[in-house]
């Protein structure tokens, strides 16, 4: 009498779904966090005059040479709050948990999802991922960087071209990483007179490396899978990042996704420090303003009974901020578009 198609509806599984996990981020491990109790605020850039050589020898009888205490600049930070907020709809909870809605007794019952953590983890997860953005921005964009401190690759010179120019002489390919490296890690120690202790590299660059023919010859006299097999090749004793946090450029919600990556297929190094120090030398901060709950990140949740909703807040007040472009070197398009 009545089409079956049309008196059953498919019940919602409550064990699977399709969608993509929580992904690793990296800027505030680039550019850490620094906590500050104003919104804005003015810090000092010392000079090398503390370098300099005085004449400081003295005859009897005479005064000791005098000398001007350092000079110093002023640089600022202003940070600016990011806020987002999602509804949870009265109407949303009855028809995802309730028998008569989309759940089903048969398959578990309720559906056991949990919008209040779902719109919070939205939020959030959306407040790091603009982060994410604006660091990636900052650091593989050539302008940050003295002239001194970036090279941009091409051609032959691009790490994943393997091309032999003396047949078999691993030495005659152009592109040499390691070469790369130790000018990256030279340059950012005749600036600074530190080491980086930070080097990101795409995650799947990473392969491309460790398969370069030069790397392997270099290879033969002790094996990859020692600890300090890196340092060994190129002197860098930092911590390596591979990096593969990737965003929808497409910006809109209901257009078809555009899954970009955030590093692209560029490597940058730089000396990486947390909390604030005197005198210290380091690429970049995230200062970050302190809310008065003493949270830095706050989550907030209300109800507004007009709408018959709740609705989840997460705030940020922060400003990524590169205070010593010398502690950083970007290798611009280290591998070609097509490497991966």
């Amino acid at each position: 009498m009545y089409d079956p198609g049309e008196l059953y509806v498919d019940p919602i599984l409550t064990n699977f779904s399709v969608g993509f996990p929580d992904q690793d981020m990296y800027g505030v491990q680039i550019m850490p966090l620094v906590p500050v109790d104003t919104q804005s605020a003015r810090y000092r850039v010392f000079d090398r005059s503390d370098w300099l050589i005085f004449p400081s020898r003295r005859e009897p009888g005479t005064e000791a040479h005098e000398i001007r205490g350092r000079r110093w600049s002023e640089d600022t930070f202003a940070t600016q709050e990011h806020s987002l907020q999602s509804p949870i709809h009265d109407e949303e909870r009855q028809q995802l948990n309730s028998l008569g809605g989309l759940a089903n007794a048969a398959f578990g019952g309720a559906l056991q999802i949990q919008p209040e953590r779902d719109a919070t983890n939205l939020v959030t997860r959306a407040i790091l991922l603009e982060h994410e953005v604006e660091v990636a921005a900052l650091v593989r964009d050539t302008a940050t960087y003295p002239v001194a401190n970036t090279v941009t690759l091409a051609g032959a010179q691009q790490w994943d071209n393997y091309s032999f120019v003396t047949p078999l002489d691993v030495y005659s390919i152009v592109s040499d990483p390691i070469g790369d490296i130790i000018a990256a890690i030279n340059a950012i120690w005749m600036a600074t007179r530190r080491y980086p202790n930070l080097m990101a590299i795409p995650r799947l660059g990473a392969q491309i490396i460790e398969n370069h023919p030069r790397i392997v010859d270099r290879f033969k006299n002790f094996s990859l899978m020692e600890p300090d097999a890196f340092r060994k090749l190129t002197g860098f004793e930092g911590r390596i990042l591979l990096v593969d946090s990737m965003y929808n450029s497409a910006d809109n919600i209901d257009a078809t996704p555009v899954m970009t990556d955030l590093c692209g297929k560029d490597v940058w190094l730089v000396i990486v420090e947390s909390g604030l120090i005197e005198n210290t030398m380091r690429f970049g901060n995230t200062f970050t303003q302190i809310y008065p709950n003493g949270s830095i990140r706050p989550t907030d949740r209300w109800r507004e009974e007009k709408r018959k909703s709740d609705l989840v807040r997460t705030s940020q007040k922060y400003d990524e901020k590169v205070v010593a472009p010398d502690a950083g070197y970007l290798i611009k398009n280290a591998f070609s578009a097509g490497a991966f």
